[in-house]
């Protein structure tokens, strides 16, 4: 059996269930959550203090092995990138959060619709997936890595004060310095032992460089099991709603990355960026992580924001959209760069025929035109030769005349 021209093996399918694994995963939590809730909320329920034993270990392992897979040479090497670097993370952690004021006034019914929209704008940008399309499209990864690094350190520190700027135009109440305590715990610390292991122990690099796969499976897993908790304990207020809610609520989020696409596409083609430093902070800035979000989310008071599961659906549709779109759009990009590449190969490849017959022609000719002093020696020789000869037989000639008188 075949699709698309592919012949369906367990490798392809293997394969495709690899690529996939998130956006299935995150499908399946949305279902599993609303059709079977129990599990999910008995889960949510273990605590210690403010924090959720299951989904605190879930976040603390996504980060831990985000700093373990954090190249240093990688970053160095994108530090060069001035203009495109700074444009990158003013844009992340400082314009496109500007938008969660908009969202927040947007009245939407419920209204954490509205909440979960504004959230999903406040926090910097993609974890994992802005790399790996930044890579596709053959872009500037190195750069994309730097702005997803160093987005994601500085968004620790910005996003609990951004968020409670945006979220008080909707007079709800927000501790920044809490917030701010609880995204130090369960992301900044593991990030930073990560990165330090990584550093120090030599058996890390290898270790993730054979498990790249692997661990990248295990992150989006973690991010699968906290958005099902999530949804599982907001469940009977879900199902509450109408479609014609959600399908408002999902036009808006894609709507919302289309403006974050034109606006950072415009302000990059203006900036004149080099193309493939373009299309790494094209992207990087217009995407925005879900595993902060619904991290942040899960350290805010339901009493204050609502229903938590109703907060995370817009953050979920909203990474579905991008993921999606920009999906689409690298392969495009990525479809250019390998023509651009086959054509210049090409004509490499033209210009060393070229050279290789005019070598072929000079050694024709320089093999001629020694074949020419060749030919000349020889009769230059003969000629000696018979001179020689005919100089003998003149003076024996002349010996005999000598001896008949």
């Amino acid at each position: 059996m075949k699709i698309g021209g592919a012949e369906i093996t367990p490798a392809w399918v293997k394969a495709k269930a690899i690529k996939h694994f998130l956006p299935m995963g995150l499908v399946s939590a949305l279902i599993l959550g609303l059709a079977w809730p129990w599990p999910g909320k008995e889960i949510s329920s273990w605590k210690i203090g403010d924090f959720r034993i299951v989904q605190t270990i879930d976040v603390i392992i996504i980060f831990f092995v985000s700093g373990m897979g954090m190249k240093t040479g990688d970053i160095t090497a994108a530090l060069t990138a001035y203009t495109s670097l700074a444009y990158g993370l003013v844009a992340i952690l400082g314009i496109t959060p500007l938008m969660g004021f908009l969202m927040v006034e947007i009245p939407f019914s419920p209204s954490e619709f509205s909440t979960g929209l504004a959230l999903f704008c406040c926090v910097p940008t993609t974890l994992t997936s802005g790399v790996t399309l930044v890579t596709q499209a053959k872009g500037n990864t190195a750069l994309a890595l730097i702005l997803t690094v160093g987005s994601n350190l500085l968004g620790v520190l910005t996003t609990p004060f951004m968020l409670t700027a945006v979220l008080g135009e909707a007079d709800i109440s927000l501790d920044a310095t809490a917030l701010l305590l609880k995204l130090v715990i369960t992301i900044f610390i593991p990030l930073c032992i990560g990165k330090a292991f990584r550093e120090n122990c030599s058996p890390v690099v290898d270790f993730t460089a054979r498990n790249k796969v692997s661990l990248s499976i295990l992150n989006n897993g973690c991010l699968i099991m906290v958005v099902w908790q999530t949804i599982s304990r907001s469940q009977s207020t879900i199902v509450e709603q109408s479609a014609g809610r959600l399908f408002s609520m999902i036009a808006a989020g894609i709507l919302l990355h289309c403006v974050y696409l034109a606006l950072n596409g415009g302000a990059t083609h203006v900036l004149k960026l080099p193309w493939n430093e373009r299309k790494a902070v094209w992207l990087l800035t217009s995407q925005k992580t879900l595993p902060v979000a619904i991290t942040v989310l899960s350290y805010l008071p339901e009493e204050d924001v609502g229903e938590h599961g109703l907060i995370a659906i817009p953050c979920i549709i909203g990474h579905l959209s991008q993921l999606f779109m920009d999906a689409y759009i690298c392969s495009k990009w990525g479809e250019m760069a390998d023509k651009e590449i086959a054509a210049a190969a090409s004509a490499l490849e033209a210009e060393e025929e070229r050279a290789g017959e005019a070598a072929s022609e000079r050694i024709e000719i320089g093999e001629s035109s020694k074949s020419i002093v060749d030919v000349a020696e020889v009769a230059m020789r003969l000629s000696c030769d018979i001179a020689s000869e005919n100089h003998t037989k003149a003076l024996e000639a002349a010996g005999d005349q000598e001896t008949v008188q």
